[in-house]
Parts: structure tokens; sequence; C-alpha cells
């Protein structure tokens, strides 16, 4: 096991183990975007009368989970946004990674 290791996020990843991360990343990712593109009509309330009560109410709670920062459509969107960083990030650290074992197996006079 390597004594390196990439910060992404909160976690704290070994760098032997940044391909596997980005594997589960990328799965999570794929999972929170279509979490995210279904949660808009998965979330639509529709009223059950026609009566003031029951449509003021279903626009209330369409507000609530389809609308604005706090709604629960926009925590699946930010969601995929951090998984989408974290999964670039995680790329980013193996390349430099690879980057630099390639080095130092050639300044060892190994192949790279």
């Amino acid at each position: 096991m390597s004594k390196q290791y990439a910060r992404v996020g909160g976690w704290r990843i070994d760098l032997d183990q940044v391909p596997a991360a980005i594997k589960i990343f990328n799965e999570a990712l794929d999972r929170a975007g279509q979490l995210a593109s279904e949660a808009n009509g998965a979330l639509q309330v529709q009223a059950m009368g026609a009566d003031a009560v029951s449509t003021g109410l279903a626009t209330e709670v369409n507000k609530r989970h389809l609308e604005g920062t706090g709604s629960t459509v926009r925590a699946a969107e930010n969601l995929h946004d951090e998984l989408r960083e974290a999964v670039t990030r995680l790329n980013s650290a193996r390349r430099h990674y690879e980057r630099v074992e390639k080095a130092s197996r050639q300044s060892m006079g190994g192949h790279a």
C-alpha cells in the first residue's frame, strides 16, 4: 500500500486505490445523473382536486421540492456536481501519480 494519498472532498484515498475509486465515483456519478434527471418528474405533485386548498397545497409542495437552492431537485443536482468534481480530481491525481512514477523509473535506469 502506498503511503501517498489524494484528498478529494472529505475523502483521503491511497494513490494505489485511485483507479478503483474512480470506478466507484463514476458509477455513483451515473446514478446521481439519472436521479437528478428523474427527480423533476418524480417529485411533481398533482392536486388531488380542483378546489383552492388542493391546488394551493400542490403548488407549495412543488415549490419546495422543485424550485430554489434548498429544493430536492437542487440537492440532487449538487450531488451530481460534487461527484463530477471528485472524478475530475481523482483523474488528475492518477495522471500526476503516473507521471511521477514514470519519471522515477526513468531516473533509476528503469524502463517507462
